[in-house]
């Protein structure tokens, strides 16, 4: 299997990127989230790979961070998630986001991924929560005292009368730009003045 592939990125897309080595030009489906993360046309990159051989067909993944990939490996391993659907998701969701809406279990944060209904995002939680809670830090999240804090953050709100998905937004967004470990009031409290 090819690690990764690291070269001059000749052809850049939202979803798909050229990266040539050695005179060999590799094609790549990517997320949203990878083709942010690596620079423009003429620069140099590296992308980790997972490479799916088909009857008719040979498909090569890229993605940006090792964190990303083993994400992806994750996802494709729940039925019914293949590795157009995953890279879907991880096209709507940051690799932390996605935990944060598996760890809160919110199947309803997954029905804005186009072809990601609710009953996949059950699945993901159902399959993926017990894996997620056991990563000693769930790739770039917070430890499992801030994970704490997230899901009582988000649970107070849901109380105050708010609906999950926007609880989980108005949370993550205070935390996101608090830059420092903040308490379960002090997260509500800042929440509430943004909203």
């Amino acid at each position: 299997m090819i690690y990764y592939i690291q070269g001059k990125l000749v052809f850049k897309s939202p979803t798909r990127v050229v990266v040539e080595n050695n005179g060999v030009g590799y094609t790549m489906n990517v997320s949203l989230e990878t083709t942010h993360a690596i620079g423009g046309e003429g620069e140099d990159t590296r992308l980790f790979t997972y490479q799916v051989i088909r009857e008719e067909e040979v498909q090569l993944y890229g993605f940006a961070t090792e964190g990303e990939r083993e994400t992806f490996l994750m996802l494709i391993a729940v039925p019914g998630v293949g590795p157009k659907v995953a890279l879907r998701i991880l096209s709507g969701f940051s690799t932390d986001e996605l935990y944060q809406a598996i760890l809160s279990e919110d199947p309803a944060s997954f029905t804005g991924v186009p072809g990601v209904g609710k009953k996949i995002g059950e699945r993901l939680i159902v399959e993926l929560k017990q894996k997620i809670e056991k990563l000693p830090v769930a790739q770039g999240t917070e430890h499992k005292g801030a994970r704490d804090v997230f899901a009582g953050a988000v649970e107070a709100l849901m109380v105050l009368g708010y609906r999950r998905k926007d609880a989980v937004s108005a949370i993550n967004r205070v935390i996101k730009g608090a830059g420092k470990p903040m308490g379960i009031e002090e997260v509500i409290k800042e929440a509430l003045k943004k909203t």
